[in-house]
């Protein structure tokens, strides 16, 4: 079967090169009607044939029982009469062309790749070789050229395939442009690539994903930043997937156009294709700088529960700092409880202290801001104890509060505010003092 597919894949190559040589006259139409090949000898064609019999075994169409299995040995006995022929010059160059380009189809059959590209090379030095022949021969070796990382040798067997094709397709410059990806020659293969679309387009087909991917990855090397975008916007808009929007995503974000990187990747979160927990968070992050701190805590809160988002204190963070922009102060305190817990320093246990004060808990104030002030570590101790004082004011705890705010005044940012406190604390404790002894018994 594998001999037969690769034989196959030989008629294809033949049908290919046909199909592309359609379109106005050239030098190499001109050739096709000058060249004069000699005939093929029935000894050597009964001979060629009882071998690819020999090669490929052979079946009967009607039952599918095989009458005759393949036999190699039997194959390369037939090819060695005729190649003794050719040695004793009993040949012409048509008949011997034939038998090395059998020889090929032979050592493909067994992956024999060294001896193929050597027989193949032994058809093309064939003097009268039908242009057709000589055509696919070259692009046969291109290829293995090509599967031997013999780039420099496919390359230039490809350009002289160039100048007898007069009308190639656009396949061709896609393997000219997987060359010069090889040979790390970026320019050159963006070159290819657009000639490819270029002809694909003239001649109405479709394009191939495939061809939009390379030339990405040519103007990514490159570091072409606008072309990089426009072929992954080709991508997007034609073949859309996880990878093409994330890269895009980034590709506008390194532009600085956040806008557009928002877009894309909340077009692939709603398409089920952000499943990574960083990419989520990026998308929260994105959705913050964009003003939209409801759908960043909701992005957020979900994957945290789903575990798709690791439970660390940056994240919680995060959602407690996306819940708060939403101006959902109760639902921010869970997620900066778990991110406190987490935390070494204290910035986060002040916060908290922050919104339980706005919420009026202030015994639950005091204790995330004495949590703060002890773990310490601080950007500003001084507004810890602020928040500390405030709150033990409102629970009338006067001389504790006091005593917060005098640590307070200690740094010149807070004197004034804090010794504006600590006179309000000192009035409202002599009228707390004044109301009981009026009230009390006498």
């Amino acid at each position: 079967m594998k001999l037969l597919a690769t034989f196959i894949f030989s008629l294809l190559l033949i049908t290919t090169s046909t199909l592309f040589a359609q379109g106005a006259p050239s030098e190499a139409a001109e050739e096709r009607e000058t060249r004069r090949t000699p005939a093929l000898s029935e000894r050597v064609y009964q001979r060629l044939a009882g071998a690819q019999a020999c090669a490929e075994g052979v079946t009967d169409p009607d039952t599918g029982e095989v009458t005759q299995p393949i036999d190699m040995d039997c194959a390369f006995r037939l090819l060695n009469e005729v190649r003794a022929m050719a040695n004793n010059n009993r040949l012409n160059s048509y008949e011997v062309a034939q038998l090395w380009n059998f020889y090929a189809f032979i050592y493909l059959g067994q992956d024999d790749f060294d001896q193929a590209i050597e027989a193949y090379e032994q058809v093309i030095i064939q003097p009268d070789l039908p242009l057709g022949m000589e055509m696919t021969t070259r692009y046969n070796l291109v290829q293995l050229y090509f599967s031997q990382d013999r780039l420099d040798e496919s390359i230039e067997m490809l350009g002289t395939w160039f100048n007898l094709e007069p009308n190639p397709g656009a396949e061709p410059y896609v393997l000219q442009a997987q060359l010069f990806y090889q040979k790390s020659d970026y320019e050159s293969g963006v070159n290819s690539i657009i000639t490819a679309i270029s002809i694909a387009t003239d001649q109405g087909r479709d394009m191939q994903e495939n061809w939009f991917r390379l030339l990405n990855v040519f103007y990514f090397e490159l570091e072409n930043t606008p072309e990089v975008i426009n072929a992954l916007n080709i991508l997007v808009n034609n073949w859309p997937k996880r990878e093409y929007f994330v890269q895009l995503s980034a590709m506008y974000g390194q532009e600085g156009n956040e806008v557009n990187q928002l877009a894309l990747y909340e077009a692939a979160y709603e398409a089920g294709w952000l499943e990574r927990g960083t990419e989520q968070v990026q998308l929260a992050q994105l959705l913050l700088q964009a003003d939209i701190p409801v759908k960043a805590a909701m992005i957020m809160q979900d994957g945290i529960e789903e575990e798709s988002i690791e439970g660390n204190m940056m994240n919680y963070r995060i959602l407690s700092q996306s819940w708060q922009l939403a101006r959902e102060d109760l639902k921010a305190i869970p997620a900066m409880i778990e991110a406190a817990r987490l935390s070494d320093d204290g910035e986060i246990d002040i916060r908290l202290a922050q919104s339980y004060q706005n919420l009026g808990r202030y015994a639950d104030c005091e204790d995330s801001a004495r949590d703060s002030i002890e773990k310490g570590d601080l950007r500003r101790v001084d507004q810890a104890n602020m928040i500390l004082g405030s709150c033990l004011f409102e629970m009338k705890e006067f001389s504790d509060a006091r005593d917060a705010f005098i640590e307070a005044s200690e740094d010149e940012r807070s004197e004034s505010g804090a010794r504006s406190w600590i006179d309000y604390v000192n009035l409202e404790e002599d009228r707390e003092n004044q109301l009981r002894a009026a009230l009390a018994p006498r």
